[in-house]
């Protein structure tokens, strides 16, 4: 398989809040997901561990603060719902994303639930909750000339089919390894080694060459 080909896309940055590689589990994340099975107080803390992370995983695939706030909430209740079921197979944020892609697959299927947000509000609400680096090292004028920079992007990825919006979204926004998002999508590495090459592909038609700044 070829390299994957350089695309105009806002360089991956650290966030504030959680994201990046999906951590595998540990003894104490065990014995709290096993705990959260029929505590309530125990789900909470697994709520409040995973809930900004999935944000922004939907909003980078929606681009719609509404829209992201709802279905994170969905994939947190449809989580709860389905723990007892849970086996460790896959690190917990595994689980929540593949989710949280159901949710958003759902979302788009459903011509009724499209909603249209004035994009000036939407940037507001993003610049305070939705970040691309921490703030302590990324000045609101830079957050929002990411944010503006990613906006553009994402019409061109929204273009594409749903199975390369979620290879790209998760590897280069997410920052999730290739072996991470095969975990995430259940799918061979290979399989999505050329689903994310073949998007990019895609991607690099869409979009002028002249604004590449891709971090692979």
């Amino acid at each position: 398989m070829s390299e994957e080909p350089a695309i105009a896309l806002p360089q991956k940055t650290d966030s504030s809040r959680p994201s990046g590689p999906v951590a595998a589990p540990n003894p104490s994340e065990r014995d709290l997901i096993e705990r959260a099975k029929s505590d309530p107080a125990a789900f909470g803390e697994l709520y409040e561990s995973n809930y900004d992370r999935i944000l922004n995983y939907i909003h980078r695939r929606t681009l719609n603060v509404v829209v992201a706030e709802e279905l994170t909430s969905n994939t947190f209740i449809n989580a709860l719902r389905a723990l007892p079921k849970y086996q460790h197979r896959v690190p917990i944020q595994a689980w929540l994303y593949r989710i949280a892609g159901n949710e958003i697959n759902a979302h788009y299927r459903n011509a009724k639930r499209r909603r249209q947000i004035d994009e000036r509000l939407q940037n507001e609400l993003l610049v305070e909750r939705i970040s691309f680096q921490s703030p302590q090292t990324l000045e609101r004028e830079d957050a929002e000339e990411n944010w503006r920079r990613y906006a553009h992007v994402h019409g061109a990825i929204r273009s594409l089919p749903a199975h390369y919006q979620e290879v790209l979204v998760l590897r280069y926004f997410e920052g999730l390894k290739l072996e991470e998002v095969a975990q995430v999508l259940n799918k061979r590495v290979g399989t999505v080694k050329s689903l994310v090459h073949r998007g990019l592909t895609r991607l690099k038609k869409i979009i002028p060459a002249e604004t590449a700044t891709f971090s692979r």
